[in-house]
């Protein structure tokens, strides 16, 4: 008969845990430098572009894509935790104003946060041009 060893198997828990704990440090640490190793954000790079040449996609995906999601729709964690603005709802893009969506970009509305420090004036307007293209064609 095979006796159990109860301070075996807190062994192998532990063993098995402390392993799963450093696999996920160690996955937690390469997102983190894929997501913020480059050497610069794009809005650093592009802070004096003239309005045509600044990617106001990339400036959306860099900025808003964690609530708004990359399709503006807000159907994203955050964006439904935070009731993030559907930026593609017809109705929403006919009852804002052009001033209402930079206003909203600069200072950050409830909890969005505010860009006029991060971001050039030009990189705004050209987000809010941007977010103003979102609006579904039916």
């Amino acid at each position: 008969m095979i006796e159990n060893n109860p301070g075996q198997d807190e062994n192998q828990d532990m063993e098995s845990t402390t392993a799963w704990t450093g696999l996920l440090l160690i996955f937690t640490g390469l997102v983190l430098c894929v997501s913020g190793c480059a050497s610069r954000p794009l809005s650093a790079q592009q802070a004096n572009y003239p309005a045509d040449q600044v990617d106001a996609r990339g400036l959306f995906v860099e900025n808003c894509i964690v609530c708004h999601g990359k399709n503006g729709r807000a159907h994203v964690f955050h964006g439904i935790l935070l009731g993030a603005q559907n930026l593609t709802d017809n109705k929403w893009q006919a009852e804002t104003s052009d001033a209402e969506i930079l206003n909203a970009i600069k200072t950050g509305p409830s909890v969005m946060p505010a860009l006029e420090k991060k971001l050039s004036e030009t990189e705004i307007q050209a987000l809010a041009v941007y977010v103003r293209s979102l609006k579904q064609t039916n």
